[in-house]
């Protein structure tokens, strides 16, 4: 059965995009990039030790300009994925008694399950969780990364909304968890 599965779903890979589509990625990755950089440099001027974590912006850029569909690309998942994950691997980085790469795989993995027990995946925050266990970061850090990610977001709506043949973000879905929160001890909903 295994081996069945293995060879895959027999599914046709996504069609590539135009030329145009591409060049629209390619412009939309680049000037949000550039403001995030310029928003970390920003950052060092004021304070040496403090600036954004890069690497899951990359990610972020191939989610929201690729993929704007894709549910691990809209806001929500965004915002709490990496405040989840970077909030888990800030915590796991205190726990200096455990060798470093079981604490980075430890803290990885607990980030990202959560991440999926919450309905929350974002891929980018489970590179951020990799990188924050690993330690030397702060609160500061993850302020900063969520203003780098609401940065994004907004440069995402802005850009891909430009495009009739893009829609950014598809939902907001913030107010998601009314459903499970707002209820009384009989499971019908409070006003």
């Amino acid at each position: 059965m295994i081996g069945t599965k293995c060879r895959g779903a027999n599914n046709e890979p996504p069609p590539p995009f135009t030329s145009a589509e591409s060049v629209w990625t390619f412009v939309g990755c680049f000037l949000t990039l550039l403001m995030l950089l310029s928003f970390s440099d920003a950052i060092t001027k004021r304070n040496s030790e403090l600036s954004l974590v890069l690497g899951p912006f990359g990610a972020l850029m191939t989610l929201q300009y690729s993929l704007t569909a894709a549910p691990a690309s809209q806001p929500r998942n965004a915002l709490l994925g990496q405040t989840i994950s970077m909030a888990i691997a800030i915590g796991m980085s205190h726990a200096s008694h455990l060798p470093t790469n079981l604490r980075r795989a430890l803290g990885t993995a607990i980030a990202i399950s959560c991440m999926a027990r919450v309905g929350v995946i974002h891929p980018p925050a489970g590179a951020a969780a990799l990188i924050f266990t690993g330690g030397g970061y702060s609160w500061e850090h993850l302020g900063l990364n969520l203003a780098g990610n609401v940065i994004a977001i907004l440069s995402a709506t802005l850009i891909n909304d430009m495009n009739n043949k893009r829609q950014y973000p598809t939902f907001w879905g913030f107010g998601y968890w009314k459903k499970y929160f707002c209820t009384g001890n009989d499971g019908k909903k409070v006003e």
